[in-house]
């Protein structure tokens, strides 16, 4: 989930994240998910970061969990934010939605997300020949 918000936010962003990964990240969580509930920079750091660059949870800021939504965005003993999978899927798809909700409307989202997509692509293999 910490990659499809990576990428999202890349067509948000428009520009190459060179650089300004954090930026397109924590402004895109800014943006598309539900106000105040979750922490960019902390999601930046700890979770994208951590499992990308790590496999692991960076500076151990969350827990996840699954099947426990009574626990999701609660805080343990340990001082760990429990991020249970279902609620953090569900938060996502909505700020998915949102985002290409306002794309459909506002003309500097869909610049950027062209942009994007005429830079770097969108899972798109090319032109591939196999020889015979």
């Amino acid at each position: 989930m910490t990659c499809v918000i990576d990428y999202l936010a890349g067509f948000w962003w428009g520009k190459s994240t060179s650089n300004e990964v954090r930026l397109a990240y924590t402004g895109f969580i800014n943006a598309y998910f539900p106000k105040g509930r979750y922490d960019p920079d902390g999601l930046y750091d700890s979770l994208r970061n951590g499992l990308l660059h790590m496999f692991t949870i960076k500076g151990k800021k969350y827990a996840l969990t699954h099947n426990n939504p009574h626990l999701h965005l609660k805080t343990d003993t340990s001082g760990h934010i429990i991020l249970n999978a279902a609620n953090f899927r569900d938060d996502l798809v909505s700020a998915k939605d949102n985002y290409f909700n306002a794309v459909e409307v506002i003309s500097d989202l869909l610049d950027k997300l062209v942009e994007r997509y005429n830079r770097d692509g969108f899972l798109d293999l090319g032109k591939s020949e196999v020889p015979s």
